[in-house]
């Protein structure tokens, strides 16, 4: 096939880019309407920024952080042209949004965005590492993890969620390239964005199989544990006095969960994304298998106590890698394959 010229090649970059930003947009706005960025009295979204939620949801500080540091330097007429405007919208008094914190919810709104923004990107990035796939066909299948990502939701569309998925998705990325520096700053950053990211350590182990005993892996995984324990107690430790325990307790509804179209359709597609995933793990590399089970499963006993069972978004860290092997399921006929891992 020849290739593009040059003016082609860039009106083909400028129609990705538009494809990118507009499937951005889309999983914010349906989390807007329907669950709703707050509402949650443990968890408003004015008391995340500002370190007054109850436990565990203050611990997820890396956005709050981000959001502080734009309002710091947010001039003080725009903080009050923000919050004229939402206190004359009705849309914002629809959505529970309160005038007086206009500017927390614009910068947190714009970080999800970029987040989200960021993710669709690195995981088009990450599926060509794993599987032999041409970028437009990369960028296609992030498209369409887009478009469906509002399955995902089910309470409440949390500030930290997007975050989560670029940086567990980024670290993953840079773990396969063997790219230290940049993986040891996410892995941080995903630590401090929620401690579930601590799960990372334990997909490095498992991405190494018998290779994780030499000397030199074993201080990886060692270290990333370390830093994950420490960075995760040492913010418990400072937000100990807020209200609520370490983590709330969920089981009497997921030993009768609701039994609505929407959460059907949510354990629906858990269980076919499980069932294609499993059946894939034998033609795939045991890495990322391995890795796909080692994050899916401590997160799906997780939440059976702690969360909602039929909540996808519980389980983004399981995503990256689960969704490789329904690529490997579904693709298997048309010769997709994946690369070598080692």
């Amino acid at each position: 096939m020849d290739q593009l010229s040059p003016p082609a090649e860039r009106s083909h970059r400028w129609l990705w880019a538009a494809a990118f930003l507009l499937a951005a947009a889309w999983p914010l706005a349906v989390g807007i309407v329907r669950p709703g960025i707050t509402g949650y009295g443990p968890a408003m979204l004015p008391d995340m920024i500002h370190g007054r939620a109850h436990q565990p949801f203050v611990k997820r500080q890396l956005v709050p952080l981000i959001v502080r540091a734009g309002l710091a330097v947010t001039p003080a007429t725009i903080e009050d042209s923000l919050c004229r405007a939402f206190e004359r919208s009705s849309l914002v008094r629809r959505f529970r949004w309160t005038a007086e914190d206009a500017p927390e919810f614009v910068w947190s709104l714009l970080v999800m965005y970029l987040s989200l923004l960021g993710f669709l990107l690195v995981l088009s990035r990450l599926l060509r590492q794993l599987l032999v796939m041409s970028e437009p066909a990369a960028h296609a299948v992030s498209l369409v993890v887009a478009i469906g990502l509002p399955i995902t939701y089910a309470g409440k569309l949390y500030i930290y969620d997007y975050s989560q998925l670029l940086l567990f998705t980024a670290a993953l990325s840079c773990m396969i390239r063997r790219q230290w520096p940049a993986y040891y700053l996410l892995f941080f950053l995903a630590c401090v964005n929620k401690e579930t990211s601590i799960l990372l350590a334990a997909v490095f182990g498992v991405w190494q199989g018998r290779q994780v005993l030499r000397r030199i892996n074993l201080a990886h995984f060692f270290s990333q544990c370390f830093i994950g324990l420490v960075v995760c107690g040492l913010i418990a430790w400072i937000y100990r006095d807020n209200p609520g325990s370490g983590a709330e307790w969920h089981l009497d509804r997921n030993l009768a969960p609701p039994v609505t179209l929407l959460a059907r359709m949510r354990l629906a597609v858990l269980a076919g994304g499980f069932l294609l995933a499993v059946w894939s793990i034998r033609s795939a590399p045991p890495a990322v298998g391995r890795a796909f089970l080692v994050t899916l499963m401590p997160l799906v006993v997780a939440t059976f106590f702690l969360g909602y069972i039929d909540e996808l978004r519980d389980y983004y860290e399981a995503l990256p890698m689960g969704l490789c092997l329904v690529l490997l399921a579904i693709g298997r006929r048309w010769g997709l394959q994946a690369r070598p891992t080692d």
